[in-house]
């Protein structure tokens, strides 16, 4: 008979670490994106709420009327989100952002813990279609060559855009560097 109280122990062990990268990359994602009631326009001029949710795209659109919002209503600042619904626009643009870095990334499983952070969080910053453009970085993370990889995160128009942010993620990729 299979010994279960191991495998129980190895799934809490598994399900705890997932937690906490979960919690660890919210906190970080918020940092970097502000936490925001009303709308407001991010640095691209576009109608932004919560951490970072884009409400002029019509996907993000979708999802705000089927909450019973009138997008129009929350640009024009006559709604305030609760920090529930705050949580559940960044459940849905998390997921998003993972599977972008996960279609961008094809051994992003396989990269330590903090670079994946670091690639979610450019993922939910740019969008899969901007971060495909990050071609150099994309292959020094395939040769999990760190140093290169982070060098080239910050040779971009969108670190000299995020500044602090892209310093930040960069940091976090080259502490892997041999």
């Amino acid at each position: 008979m299979p010994d279960v109280g191991n495998y129980n122990e190895v799934a809490n062990q598994a399900s705890s670490q997932q937690k906490k990268f979960s919690e660890d990359l919210y906190k970080q994602i918020a940092q970097h994106e502000g936490v925001r009631q009303y709308a407001y326009l991010d640095s691209e001029k576009k109608p932004t709420i919560g951490i970072g949710f884009n409400l002029s795209q019509p996907h993000n659109q979708r999802i705000i009327r089927k909450m019973g919002y009138d997008v129009k209503d929350l640009v024009d600042k006559k709604v305030r989100l609760t920090e529930p619904e705050i949580k559940r626009l960044y459940n849905e643009s998390i997921i998003q952002a993972f599977n972008d870095a996960r279609k961008w990334l094809p051994n992003f499983d396989e990269q330590p813990s903090d670079v994946k952070k670091a690639i979610i969080d450019m993922s939910f910053n740019l969008g899969l279609t901007n971060l495909r453009t990050f071609e150099n970085t994309k292959a020094a993370l395939m040769e999990k060559d760190y140093n290169v990889a982070a060098r080239e995160m910050l040779d971009s128009k969108w670190a000299r855009q995020v500044k602090g942010r892209a310093l930040n993620l960069a940091s976090m990729v080259r502490k892997y560097a041999q």
